[in-house]
């Protein structure tokens, strides 16, 4: 019951982090070309943002490592289980990935902040989300793919 729970969560929020992230995205790109101040609301985007993707990172962490009844099979045959595609993406694949996307909101976030010029805060924390971005639409189980998953969960 719980592992459903969190994967309907973990599954709607993504939709919240894609979204987000393209809106964060559109700003900061537009901040960088058009030479915009840094504002309040650029911050505070950014912090949602990288919130966002934490509790989805913590949810994911969740389902990985204590509800998800893949894990234990695909950790014992570990080896077995990298030969499988479906197992290979949801064992290793997808949590790197997103690990990667994380580290590269954080690390972007933070340099954005330490930099002087309004437009080296867009540009460093543009080039830092459209990292995450690619990093996070590469990690999704897109329906289309032989490892997908449905685009809206519970439907």
């Amino acid at each position: 019951m719980l592992y459903s729970v969190v994967l309907l969560l973990h599954s709607w929020l993504r939709w919240g982090v894609v979204v987000l992230g393209v809106v964060v995205l559109g700003r900061s790109l537009v901040g960088w070309l058009r030479g915009r101040d840094w504002t309040h609301s650029d911050r505070r985007l950014q912090v949602l943002l990288v919130s966002v993707l934490d509790l989805q990172f913590l949810l994911g962490l969740t389902l990985y490592s204590v509800l998800s009844p893949l894990t234990p099979g695909t950790m014992e045959a570990f080896r077995t289980s990298m030969s499988v595609s479906f197992l290979r993406f949801f064992t290793v694949e997808h949590p790197v990935m997103m690990l990667l996307a994380l580290t590269a909101a954080h690390v972007s976030s933070q340099l954005s902040r330490r930099a002087e010029a309004p437009h080296a805060r867009h540009r460093v924390w543009a080039v830092g989300i459209l990292v995450t971005m690619l990093l996070v639409v590469l990690g999704i189980p897109w329906p289309w793919l032989s490892h997908g998953r449905p685009l809206f969960r519970g439907f």
